[in-house]
Order: C-alpha cells, then sequence, then structure tokens
C-alpha cells in the first residue's frame, strides 16, 4: 500500500512539475534520499515519505499540511495549519461604522455658534476600503508582532438633520443659514485617502489563524471631495459642492481589536472638522466593524 500511495504522490507531482515547466518557473529540490525516508519539494509544496513512522506520509500545500498516518487497521489523515512564513496584520478590507464628532475636550455641547452643526450620530455613517496594505515582520522567530501600513478610501457623511443651510458666509466663515422649509435631510458628506501606521500584536504566536488581535497607531489623510445636501418637506433636494472650510488634511489615532470573526476598530481626529478660525471648533471620531479583510 505504501509503495502505490508512493506511486501516486509521484505522478501527482510530476504533472505539477510538467505544468510549472511550461511556465519556466520549476524549482525541484530532494532534500533527502535515503533507503528509508525521501523529501521531495516543488514550487510552493513538498512531500515527505517515511517508510519507518506511523505517519507514512506528509504532503504540504502552502500552509496546509496533510498528514497520512496508517494504524493497525485503518489509515486516516490529520490536516495541520503550518505557521506563517510572514508577518501579517489586518487593515485591508472593508469597514462600516458610525461617525460623529467632538467639541473641544471631549465635549458633547456644540461649541459657541455651531448649534447648526448639531449631529444626528444615529444616521451619520462612515464607510471605508482599504485597498493597499504593507507589512513588517519585527521578530525574527516568531511572526505575531508588527507594523502595518497602506493606504485607504473613506467616505464620512455626517448627518445634522437640523433647519440650517450650512454655508460660507461673506467673512468667508462656515456658518448655518436658517431654512423656513422643514428639513427632512441634511448632510455633509467627505472623502479622504488615509495612509495608517500601526503596531500590530497577534494571538497565538506564530499561527496562519490567529485568534485575537489587536493594533494602534496614528493616520493621516488627504480630502478629496465633500459636498452638502439639504432636503425639505416635499422632497425638495438642494445639493451643492461650495467650499464650505472642511480640513483638507485630517490626522488623528487609530485602534482594531479582533477575536475570530468580529473585528472592531475605532479611530479619532487630533485634526479638527472645520479649518482652524474657518468654522466650529470639532473633532470627528468613528466607530465600528471590519466586514471583511483582504
Amino acid at each position: 500500500m505504501k509503495k502505490n500511495i508512493l506511486f501516486v504522490i509521484m505522478v501527482l507531482l510530476s504533472i505539477n512539475i510538467i505544468a510549472q515547466e511550461k511556465s519556466n518557473k520549476t524549482n525541484i529540490v530532494i532534500i533527502d534520499d535515503n533507503n528509508e525516508t525521501v523529501v521531495l519539494g516543488v514550487s510552493k509544496a513538498k512531500v515527505e515519505v517515511n517508510n519507518e513512522n506511523d505517519t507514512i506520509t506528509k504532503i504540504t500545500l502552502g500552509h496546509k499540511r496533510f498528514d497520512i498516518i496508517e494504524g493497525d487497521d485503518k489509515t486516516k489523515v490529520n490536516m495541520v495549519h503550518l505557521p506563517r512564513e510572514k508577518f501579517k496584520g489586518h487593515y485591508a478590507g472593508v469597514q462600516l461604522g458610525f461617525c460623529s464628532y467632538f467639541g473641544p475636550d471631549f465635549s458633547n455641547t456644540m461649541p459657541e455658534g455651531g448649534a447648526f452643526m448639531e449631529p444626528n450620530k444615529g444616521k451619520s455613517m462612515a464607510f471605508s476600503i482599504n485597498f493597499l496594505q504593507y507589512n513588517i515582520g519585527l521578530q525574527k522567530h516568531k511572526k505575531n508582532i508588527g507594523l502595518v501600513t497602506g493606504m485607504g478610501w473613506t467616505v464620512y457623511n455626517y448627518r445634522t438633520d437640523n433647519q440650517y443651510k450650512i454655508m460660507r458666509n461673506e467673512s468667508g466663515i462656515t456658518v448655518g443659514e436658517p431654512i423656513a422649509e422643514k428639513v427632512t435631510k441634511n448632510k455633509i458628506v467627505s472623502n479622504y485617502i488615509n495612509i495608517p501606521l500601526l503596531l500590530e500584536a497577534q494571538i497565538p504566536s506564530s499561527t496562519n489563524r490567529s485568534t485575537a488581535f489587536i493594533s494602534a497607531g496614528v493616520y493621516g489623510g488627504f480630502k478629496i471631495g465633500s459636498h452638502t445636501k439639504t432636503v425639505t418637506e416635499g422632497n425638495n433636494k438642494s445639493k451643492s459642492k461650495e467650499n464650505i472650510n472642511l480640513n483638507p488634511i485630517q490626522y488623528g489615532a487609530m485602534v482594531q481589536l479582533g477575536y475570530k470573526f468580529i473585528k472592531l476598530y475605532a479611530t479619532y481626529n487630533f485634526s479638527s472638522l472645520y479649518e482652524k478660525n474657518k468654522g466650529p471648533e470639532l473633532y470627528p471620531y468613528s466607530i465600528g466593524l471590519t466586514l471583511v479583510n483582504f
């Protein structure tokens, strides 16, 4: 039976080798060859056959290894997850959360002259697609601590629903102009490209599937677009791309927590929502879920 298993494995490897030869990417290495043990490796795959052990065959494909174990009355197959070769963090993916802003000193009260920015927190949402990620491992023998950076696109949708139209006055200051009609929807939408730098730790260490992780660090971003939209009773809509002094640059702190499939994130801006002295002093934040990691 052992010879039959070995023959099948060699045939499969030969097919793999021929396919790789056609693409000029063949990399065959005979690691060991004696009377009892043969270890044969090809690109991203390895087969080890040992006639003296109960585990007569080990087939490694990427981060998984299949152990074929021969017992007294039956043969079984166990799958083993192997350690990662490199550290990989959690940033690239899709995130969805709530966003809002604090007044100075984390106050929930709007600053003087900022009543028109009173938020509707239950309807203010942030949506992110983090499309680039780079990982830098910080350990030599383990792969669970490292730095993560990349790039992401975030849309912030701040709902106010107040009886004001957000605009710039003659002095160039962002203010709220009262509206006579009943407002059913009032919002500010801004788009930013963000670049983070996070330190991440994963538990357990050196595994392909870490159960939990925590990362924290800073981020910076630049605005690529914004607009305001007001909807009054009767579904009368008014949309404007007028410059309302939203800060073209943002920067702040970011934290991520994950346990199995549950992944949370939170951000807080050290920079204000509006440019200095051109609008109410407000500091954005967001909190939500990572729906999927790339």
